[in-house]
């Protein structure tokens, strides 16, 4: 039998910025969070939407600002 080898990526979620806040509830809603992150990163690999790109205008500096300090 093949050993398995796992490695694991944490997100972290800012409760205190509105918007995550609401990925993070959202997130929550599914039993199992790894296989929902993984179809989401399978589908932007096969060229689906970008989740940055679909997200509310007035969310895009909360991102950006996310993004300058290394937290998304």
């Amino acid at each position: 039998m093949a050993e398995k080898i796992m490695k694991t990526k944490g997100v972290a979620f800012n409760l205190a910025d509105p918007y995550q806040k609401k990925m993070f509830e959202y997130a929550s809603s599914f039993p199992n969070f790894s296989a929902y992150v993984k179809r989401l990163i399978q589908r932007d690999m096969e060229g689906g939407q970008s989740i940055i790109s679909s997200m509310p205008v007035q969310n895009e500096i909360t991102i950006n600002e996310d993004i300058a300090r290394g937290f998304i």
